[in-house]
């Protein structure tokens, strides 16, 4: 710790020196961070020119960014634009003004925002926005910005010394951020380092009453005192102060009370979990009994950098606030935006409703994922680039993203994400996309967590292309086969060429994908035949693509080529059928334009029914259906076969009705008279009747009696006394007879 101070109170005495005298205005720039994955780069590229316009003005103190970031990194502080982080880290450091700011990159615009802190009035007073288009003119704008900086810092001067020539003394001051925790036996005091004041270390003092008289009770060296001499129940009162190794003393703090309480047990850190950016802290209850009756109130979570360092509260969590969390009788805080690979100590305090903080936890490390270390890039391959790097070994890693710019600080943009599989020791990818002959391309991978979070990128590696061979001359498709195309082309002279690689796509624009390696680079031909297991496609244009390889598999630019292969027939036209034919339907339809058809196939089906069965083929264009039965609707197609088995559609379905059986006759009756009977019925409505046929109904048959052309009969073939039946039909002169009518019983005199 005394190591740290003197590191601290070196920047500082550095800072004075440099800012020349209490004109000048003390200042600082923070980097501008990016607010896109486009922007990556130009936050530092904006910074950098800031920085060495505002040293041309000299009524600016500009502290050195390496001063900076070794004075934050000792004293675990970051860079943002956070108001009340810059205040203290500016108040510490004793400056009067700190520049923040942001670039965001849309297309080719590009966005400076730009805000000046002023430390002593705690706000930003000055804030403005640059906008370049392209990165060309971007230096030319932050110069601009540079200019209203400066004029903003004159107006808003408030510049006065920390310290001044050799030999003046700090301006009293006193450690900030005094605390106190009230224990069980104990009371612990905090506060951080003094700002402006290069302490050596510090004194703490007490006394019972707040007006004194108070007595030294310890000194350290530390941001912490632990007073253990105390007793139950006895308010004490605390101040503090800094002591510099010249013997320079700060001023007091302000005083603070405190008295001892029951304290809770410490909680007990179960385990820490390292990911990108971050570290999960996860904690339970003490199981022990504490004497501390007081309801739980929360939590403090403590850090350091070392196991045996300072730690510093950087979260007080309540219960309420933990509650919809700790379903498992857990508990959880992510530790955020912390650097790659970074490592941290944790301890957690307790307390009660009375604020009153337990004991500090034993220390856990917890390690943030680091970021890929270096990506290695094998260049001079034909429009492709390959990249191996070694995996981050942790459970929480789920995918490395990639990275290509055209240039160095250029835009990136992500063009794969890869699965990251536990325990595997490196991974490799192989650029494909969009790459061109002999071209930079620049690449960096970061690490993506279970969270979705981000490493930041590794080290840029850069690749360049190599040219690609000859296009292959003369390459060609034959179409017109059935299911398939025939390939060829001129095979190549070069001797570097061991062979070819077809592609092919459904589509002309489409994905393509490979069909065949061919080795030998005297091969010329190939005949496609089928994809996997299934045949080609009756016309159906196919797309190919051909490459020639070398001995590292490198392919030329490819050539194109397109075949179609044979159509099916086309459907069968001017399907017609006769309607009321006797038992049959008469079909004809128009000859098919192919000139290889060698036959048609007939489909029937009766009614409405959609299952149709082939009832022939013949190889003319018409044909005759027979056996039908009489009355019935018939719906017919037809599809045409050509020399090679390709079937056409069908053709549009026809309806046909074969020719009905004449009605049922009607009205029959009759009398009986002495030794005859007299019958007579109503005439058939169709205009075709031939004749009536006339029957005497037995047990379990029809008798035909006669045939009569007449609607009437006389019967004299009676007996007397006994019952005769009689059922009459009508004969069309196609022969076809109705179905019996209703019978009629008559007795004979």
């Amino acid at each position: 710790m005394l190591k740290k101070f003197s590191i601290t109170l070196a920047l500082l005495l550095i800072f004075f020196v440099y800012a020349g005298g209490a004109s000048a205005n003390k200042i600082s720039v923070f980097n501008f961070g990016t607010t896109s994955l486009e922007a990556s780069g130009l936050g530092t590229t904006v910074t950098n020119t800031l920085v060495n316009e505002l040293k041309k003005d000299t009524s600016i103190s500009l502290l050195d960014r390496k001063d900076l970031e070794a004075f934050l990194n000792f004293n675990d502080l970051q860079q943002n634009d956070q108001l009340d982080n810059v205040v203290d880290i500016g108040t510490r450091l004793g400056l009067d003004f700190i520049i923040v700011g942001s670039v965001d990159k849309k297309g080719s615009a590009i966005y400076v925002n730009c805000s000046l802190i002023q430390i002593d009035k705690k706000k930003e007073v000055y804030s403005t926005r640059a906008r370049a288009f392209g990165e060309s003119t971007l230096s030319s704008e932050v110069v601009k910005l540079g200019s209203l900086v400066s004029a903003a810092l004159k107006k808003n001067s408030s510049a006065s010394a920390v310290a001044g020539s050799s030999g003046d003394k700090a301006v009293p001051v006193c450690p900030p951020n005094f605390q106190k925790i009230p224990g069980g036996k104990k009371i612990t005091l905090r506060w951080q380092e003094t700002p402006g004041f290069a302490g050596a270390g510090y004194e703490v003092y007490r006394a019972l009453n707040q007006a004194g008289p108070y007595g030294m009770i310890g000194q350290t060296d530390s941001l912490e005192y632990v007073d253990q001499n105390v007793e139950k129940d006895t308010t004490y009162f605390y101040k503090v102060r800094a002591l510099d190794k010249v013997g320079r003393t700060s001023d007091y703090t302000p005083v603070l009370s405190a008295c001892t309480d029951l304290a809770p047990n410490p909680p007990v850190i179960f385990k820490t979990e390292g990911h990108a950016k971050s570290i999960l802290v996860v904690w339970g209850d003490n199981p022990l009994k504490s004497p501390d009756s007081s309801p739980l109130t929360g939590y403090k979570i403590y850090r350091s950098k070392t196991e045996d360092g300072h730690y510093q509260e950087i979260v007080k969590l309540s219960v309420q606030s933990l509650s919809s969390e700790n379903s498992d009788g857990k508990m959880y805080y992510r530790d955020k935006a912390l650097p790659d690979g970074s490592v941290y100590f944790y301890r957690l305090a307790a307390y009660n409703a009375k604020d009153v903080e337990s004991e500090l936890s034993r220390p856990l490390k917890g390690t943030v994922l680091a970021k890929v270390a270096a990506v290695n890039t094998q260049s001079d391959l034909i429009r492709e680039v390959r990249l191996n790097w070694s995996g981050i070994q942790s459970p929480f890693i789920v995918a490395y993203n990639i990275y290509r710019s055209l240039k160095n600080e250029g835009e990136f943009t992500k063009i794969k994400k890869i699965k990251a599989e536990e325990g595997t020791a490196s991974f490799a990818y192989t650029d494909l996309e969009g790459l061109g002959d002999k071209k930079n391309y620049f690449y960096y991978v970061t690490a993506e967590d279970d969270l979705g979070v981000e490493t930041s990128p590794s080290p840029v590696a850069k690749a360049t292309t190599r040219d690609v061979p000859p296009q292959v001359a003369n390459f060609t498709a034959r179409g017109g086969m059935v299911k398939k195309v025939e390939l060829s082309w001129t095979a190549s002279k070069l001797e570097e060429v061991e062979g070819y690689n077809i592609y092919s796509s459904p589509e002309k624009e489409g994905k393509y994908t490979l069909l065949k390696k061919i080795s030998g680079r005297e091969s010329n031909t190939y005949l496609d035949e089928s994809r996997s297991y299934d045949q080609l496609a009756d016309n159906k244009a196919y797309y190919y693509k051909l490459t020639a390889y070398n001995k590292v598999e490198a392919e030329s630019l490819p050539v194109s080529a397109t075949a179609t292969t044979k159509p099916r027939p086309q459907k069968p036209a001017g399907l017609k059928g006769e309607s009321l034919k006797v038992k049959e339907v008469p079909l004809a339809w128009q000859a098919n334009p192919e000139k290889d058809i060698t036959v048609y196939h007939v489909f029937r089906t009766a009614g409405e029914k959609d299952d149709f069965a082939r009832v022939d083929k013949v190889d003319k264009y018409s044909y005759v259906d027979k056996g039908l039965k009489d009355g019935v609707t018939y719906r017919y197609k037809i599809q045409a076969e050509d020399k090679d088995g390709l079937l056409s559609d069908h053709s549009e379905i026809i309806t046909v009705n074969t020719k009905p059986k004449p009605k049922v006759t009607e009205g029959l009756t009759g009398v009986a008279e002495p030794g005859k009977t007299e019958i007579s019925w109503k005439a058939n409505t169709e205009a075709d009747i031939s004749h009536y046929i006339v029957y005497e109904k037995r047990f379990f048959s029809l008798e035909k009696i006669t045939e009569v052309k007449s609607v009437s009969y006389t019967d004299t073939a009676v007996v007397k006394g006994k019952n005769k039946i009689y059922v009459v039909t009508a004969v069309d002169r196609d022969g076809l007879e109705s179905e019996p009518g209703t019978e009629l019983t008559i007795s004979a005199k």
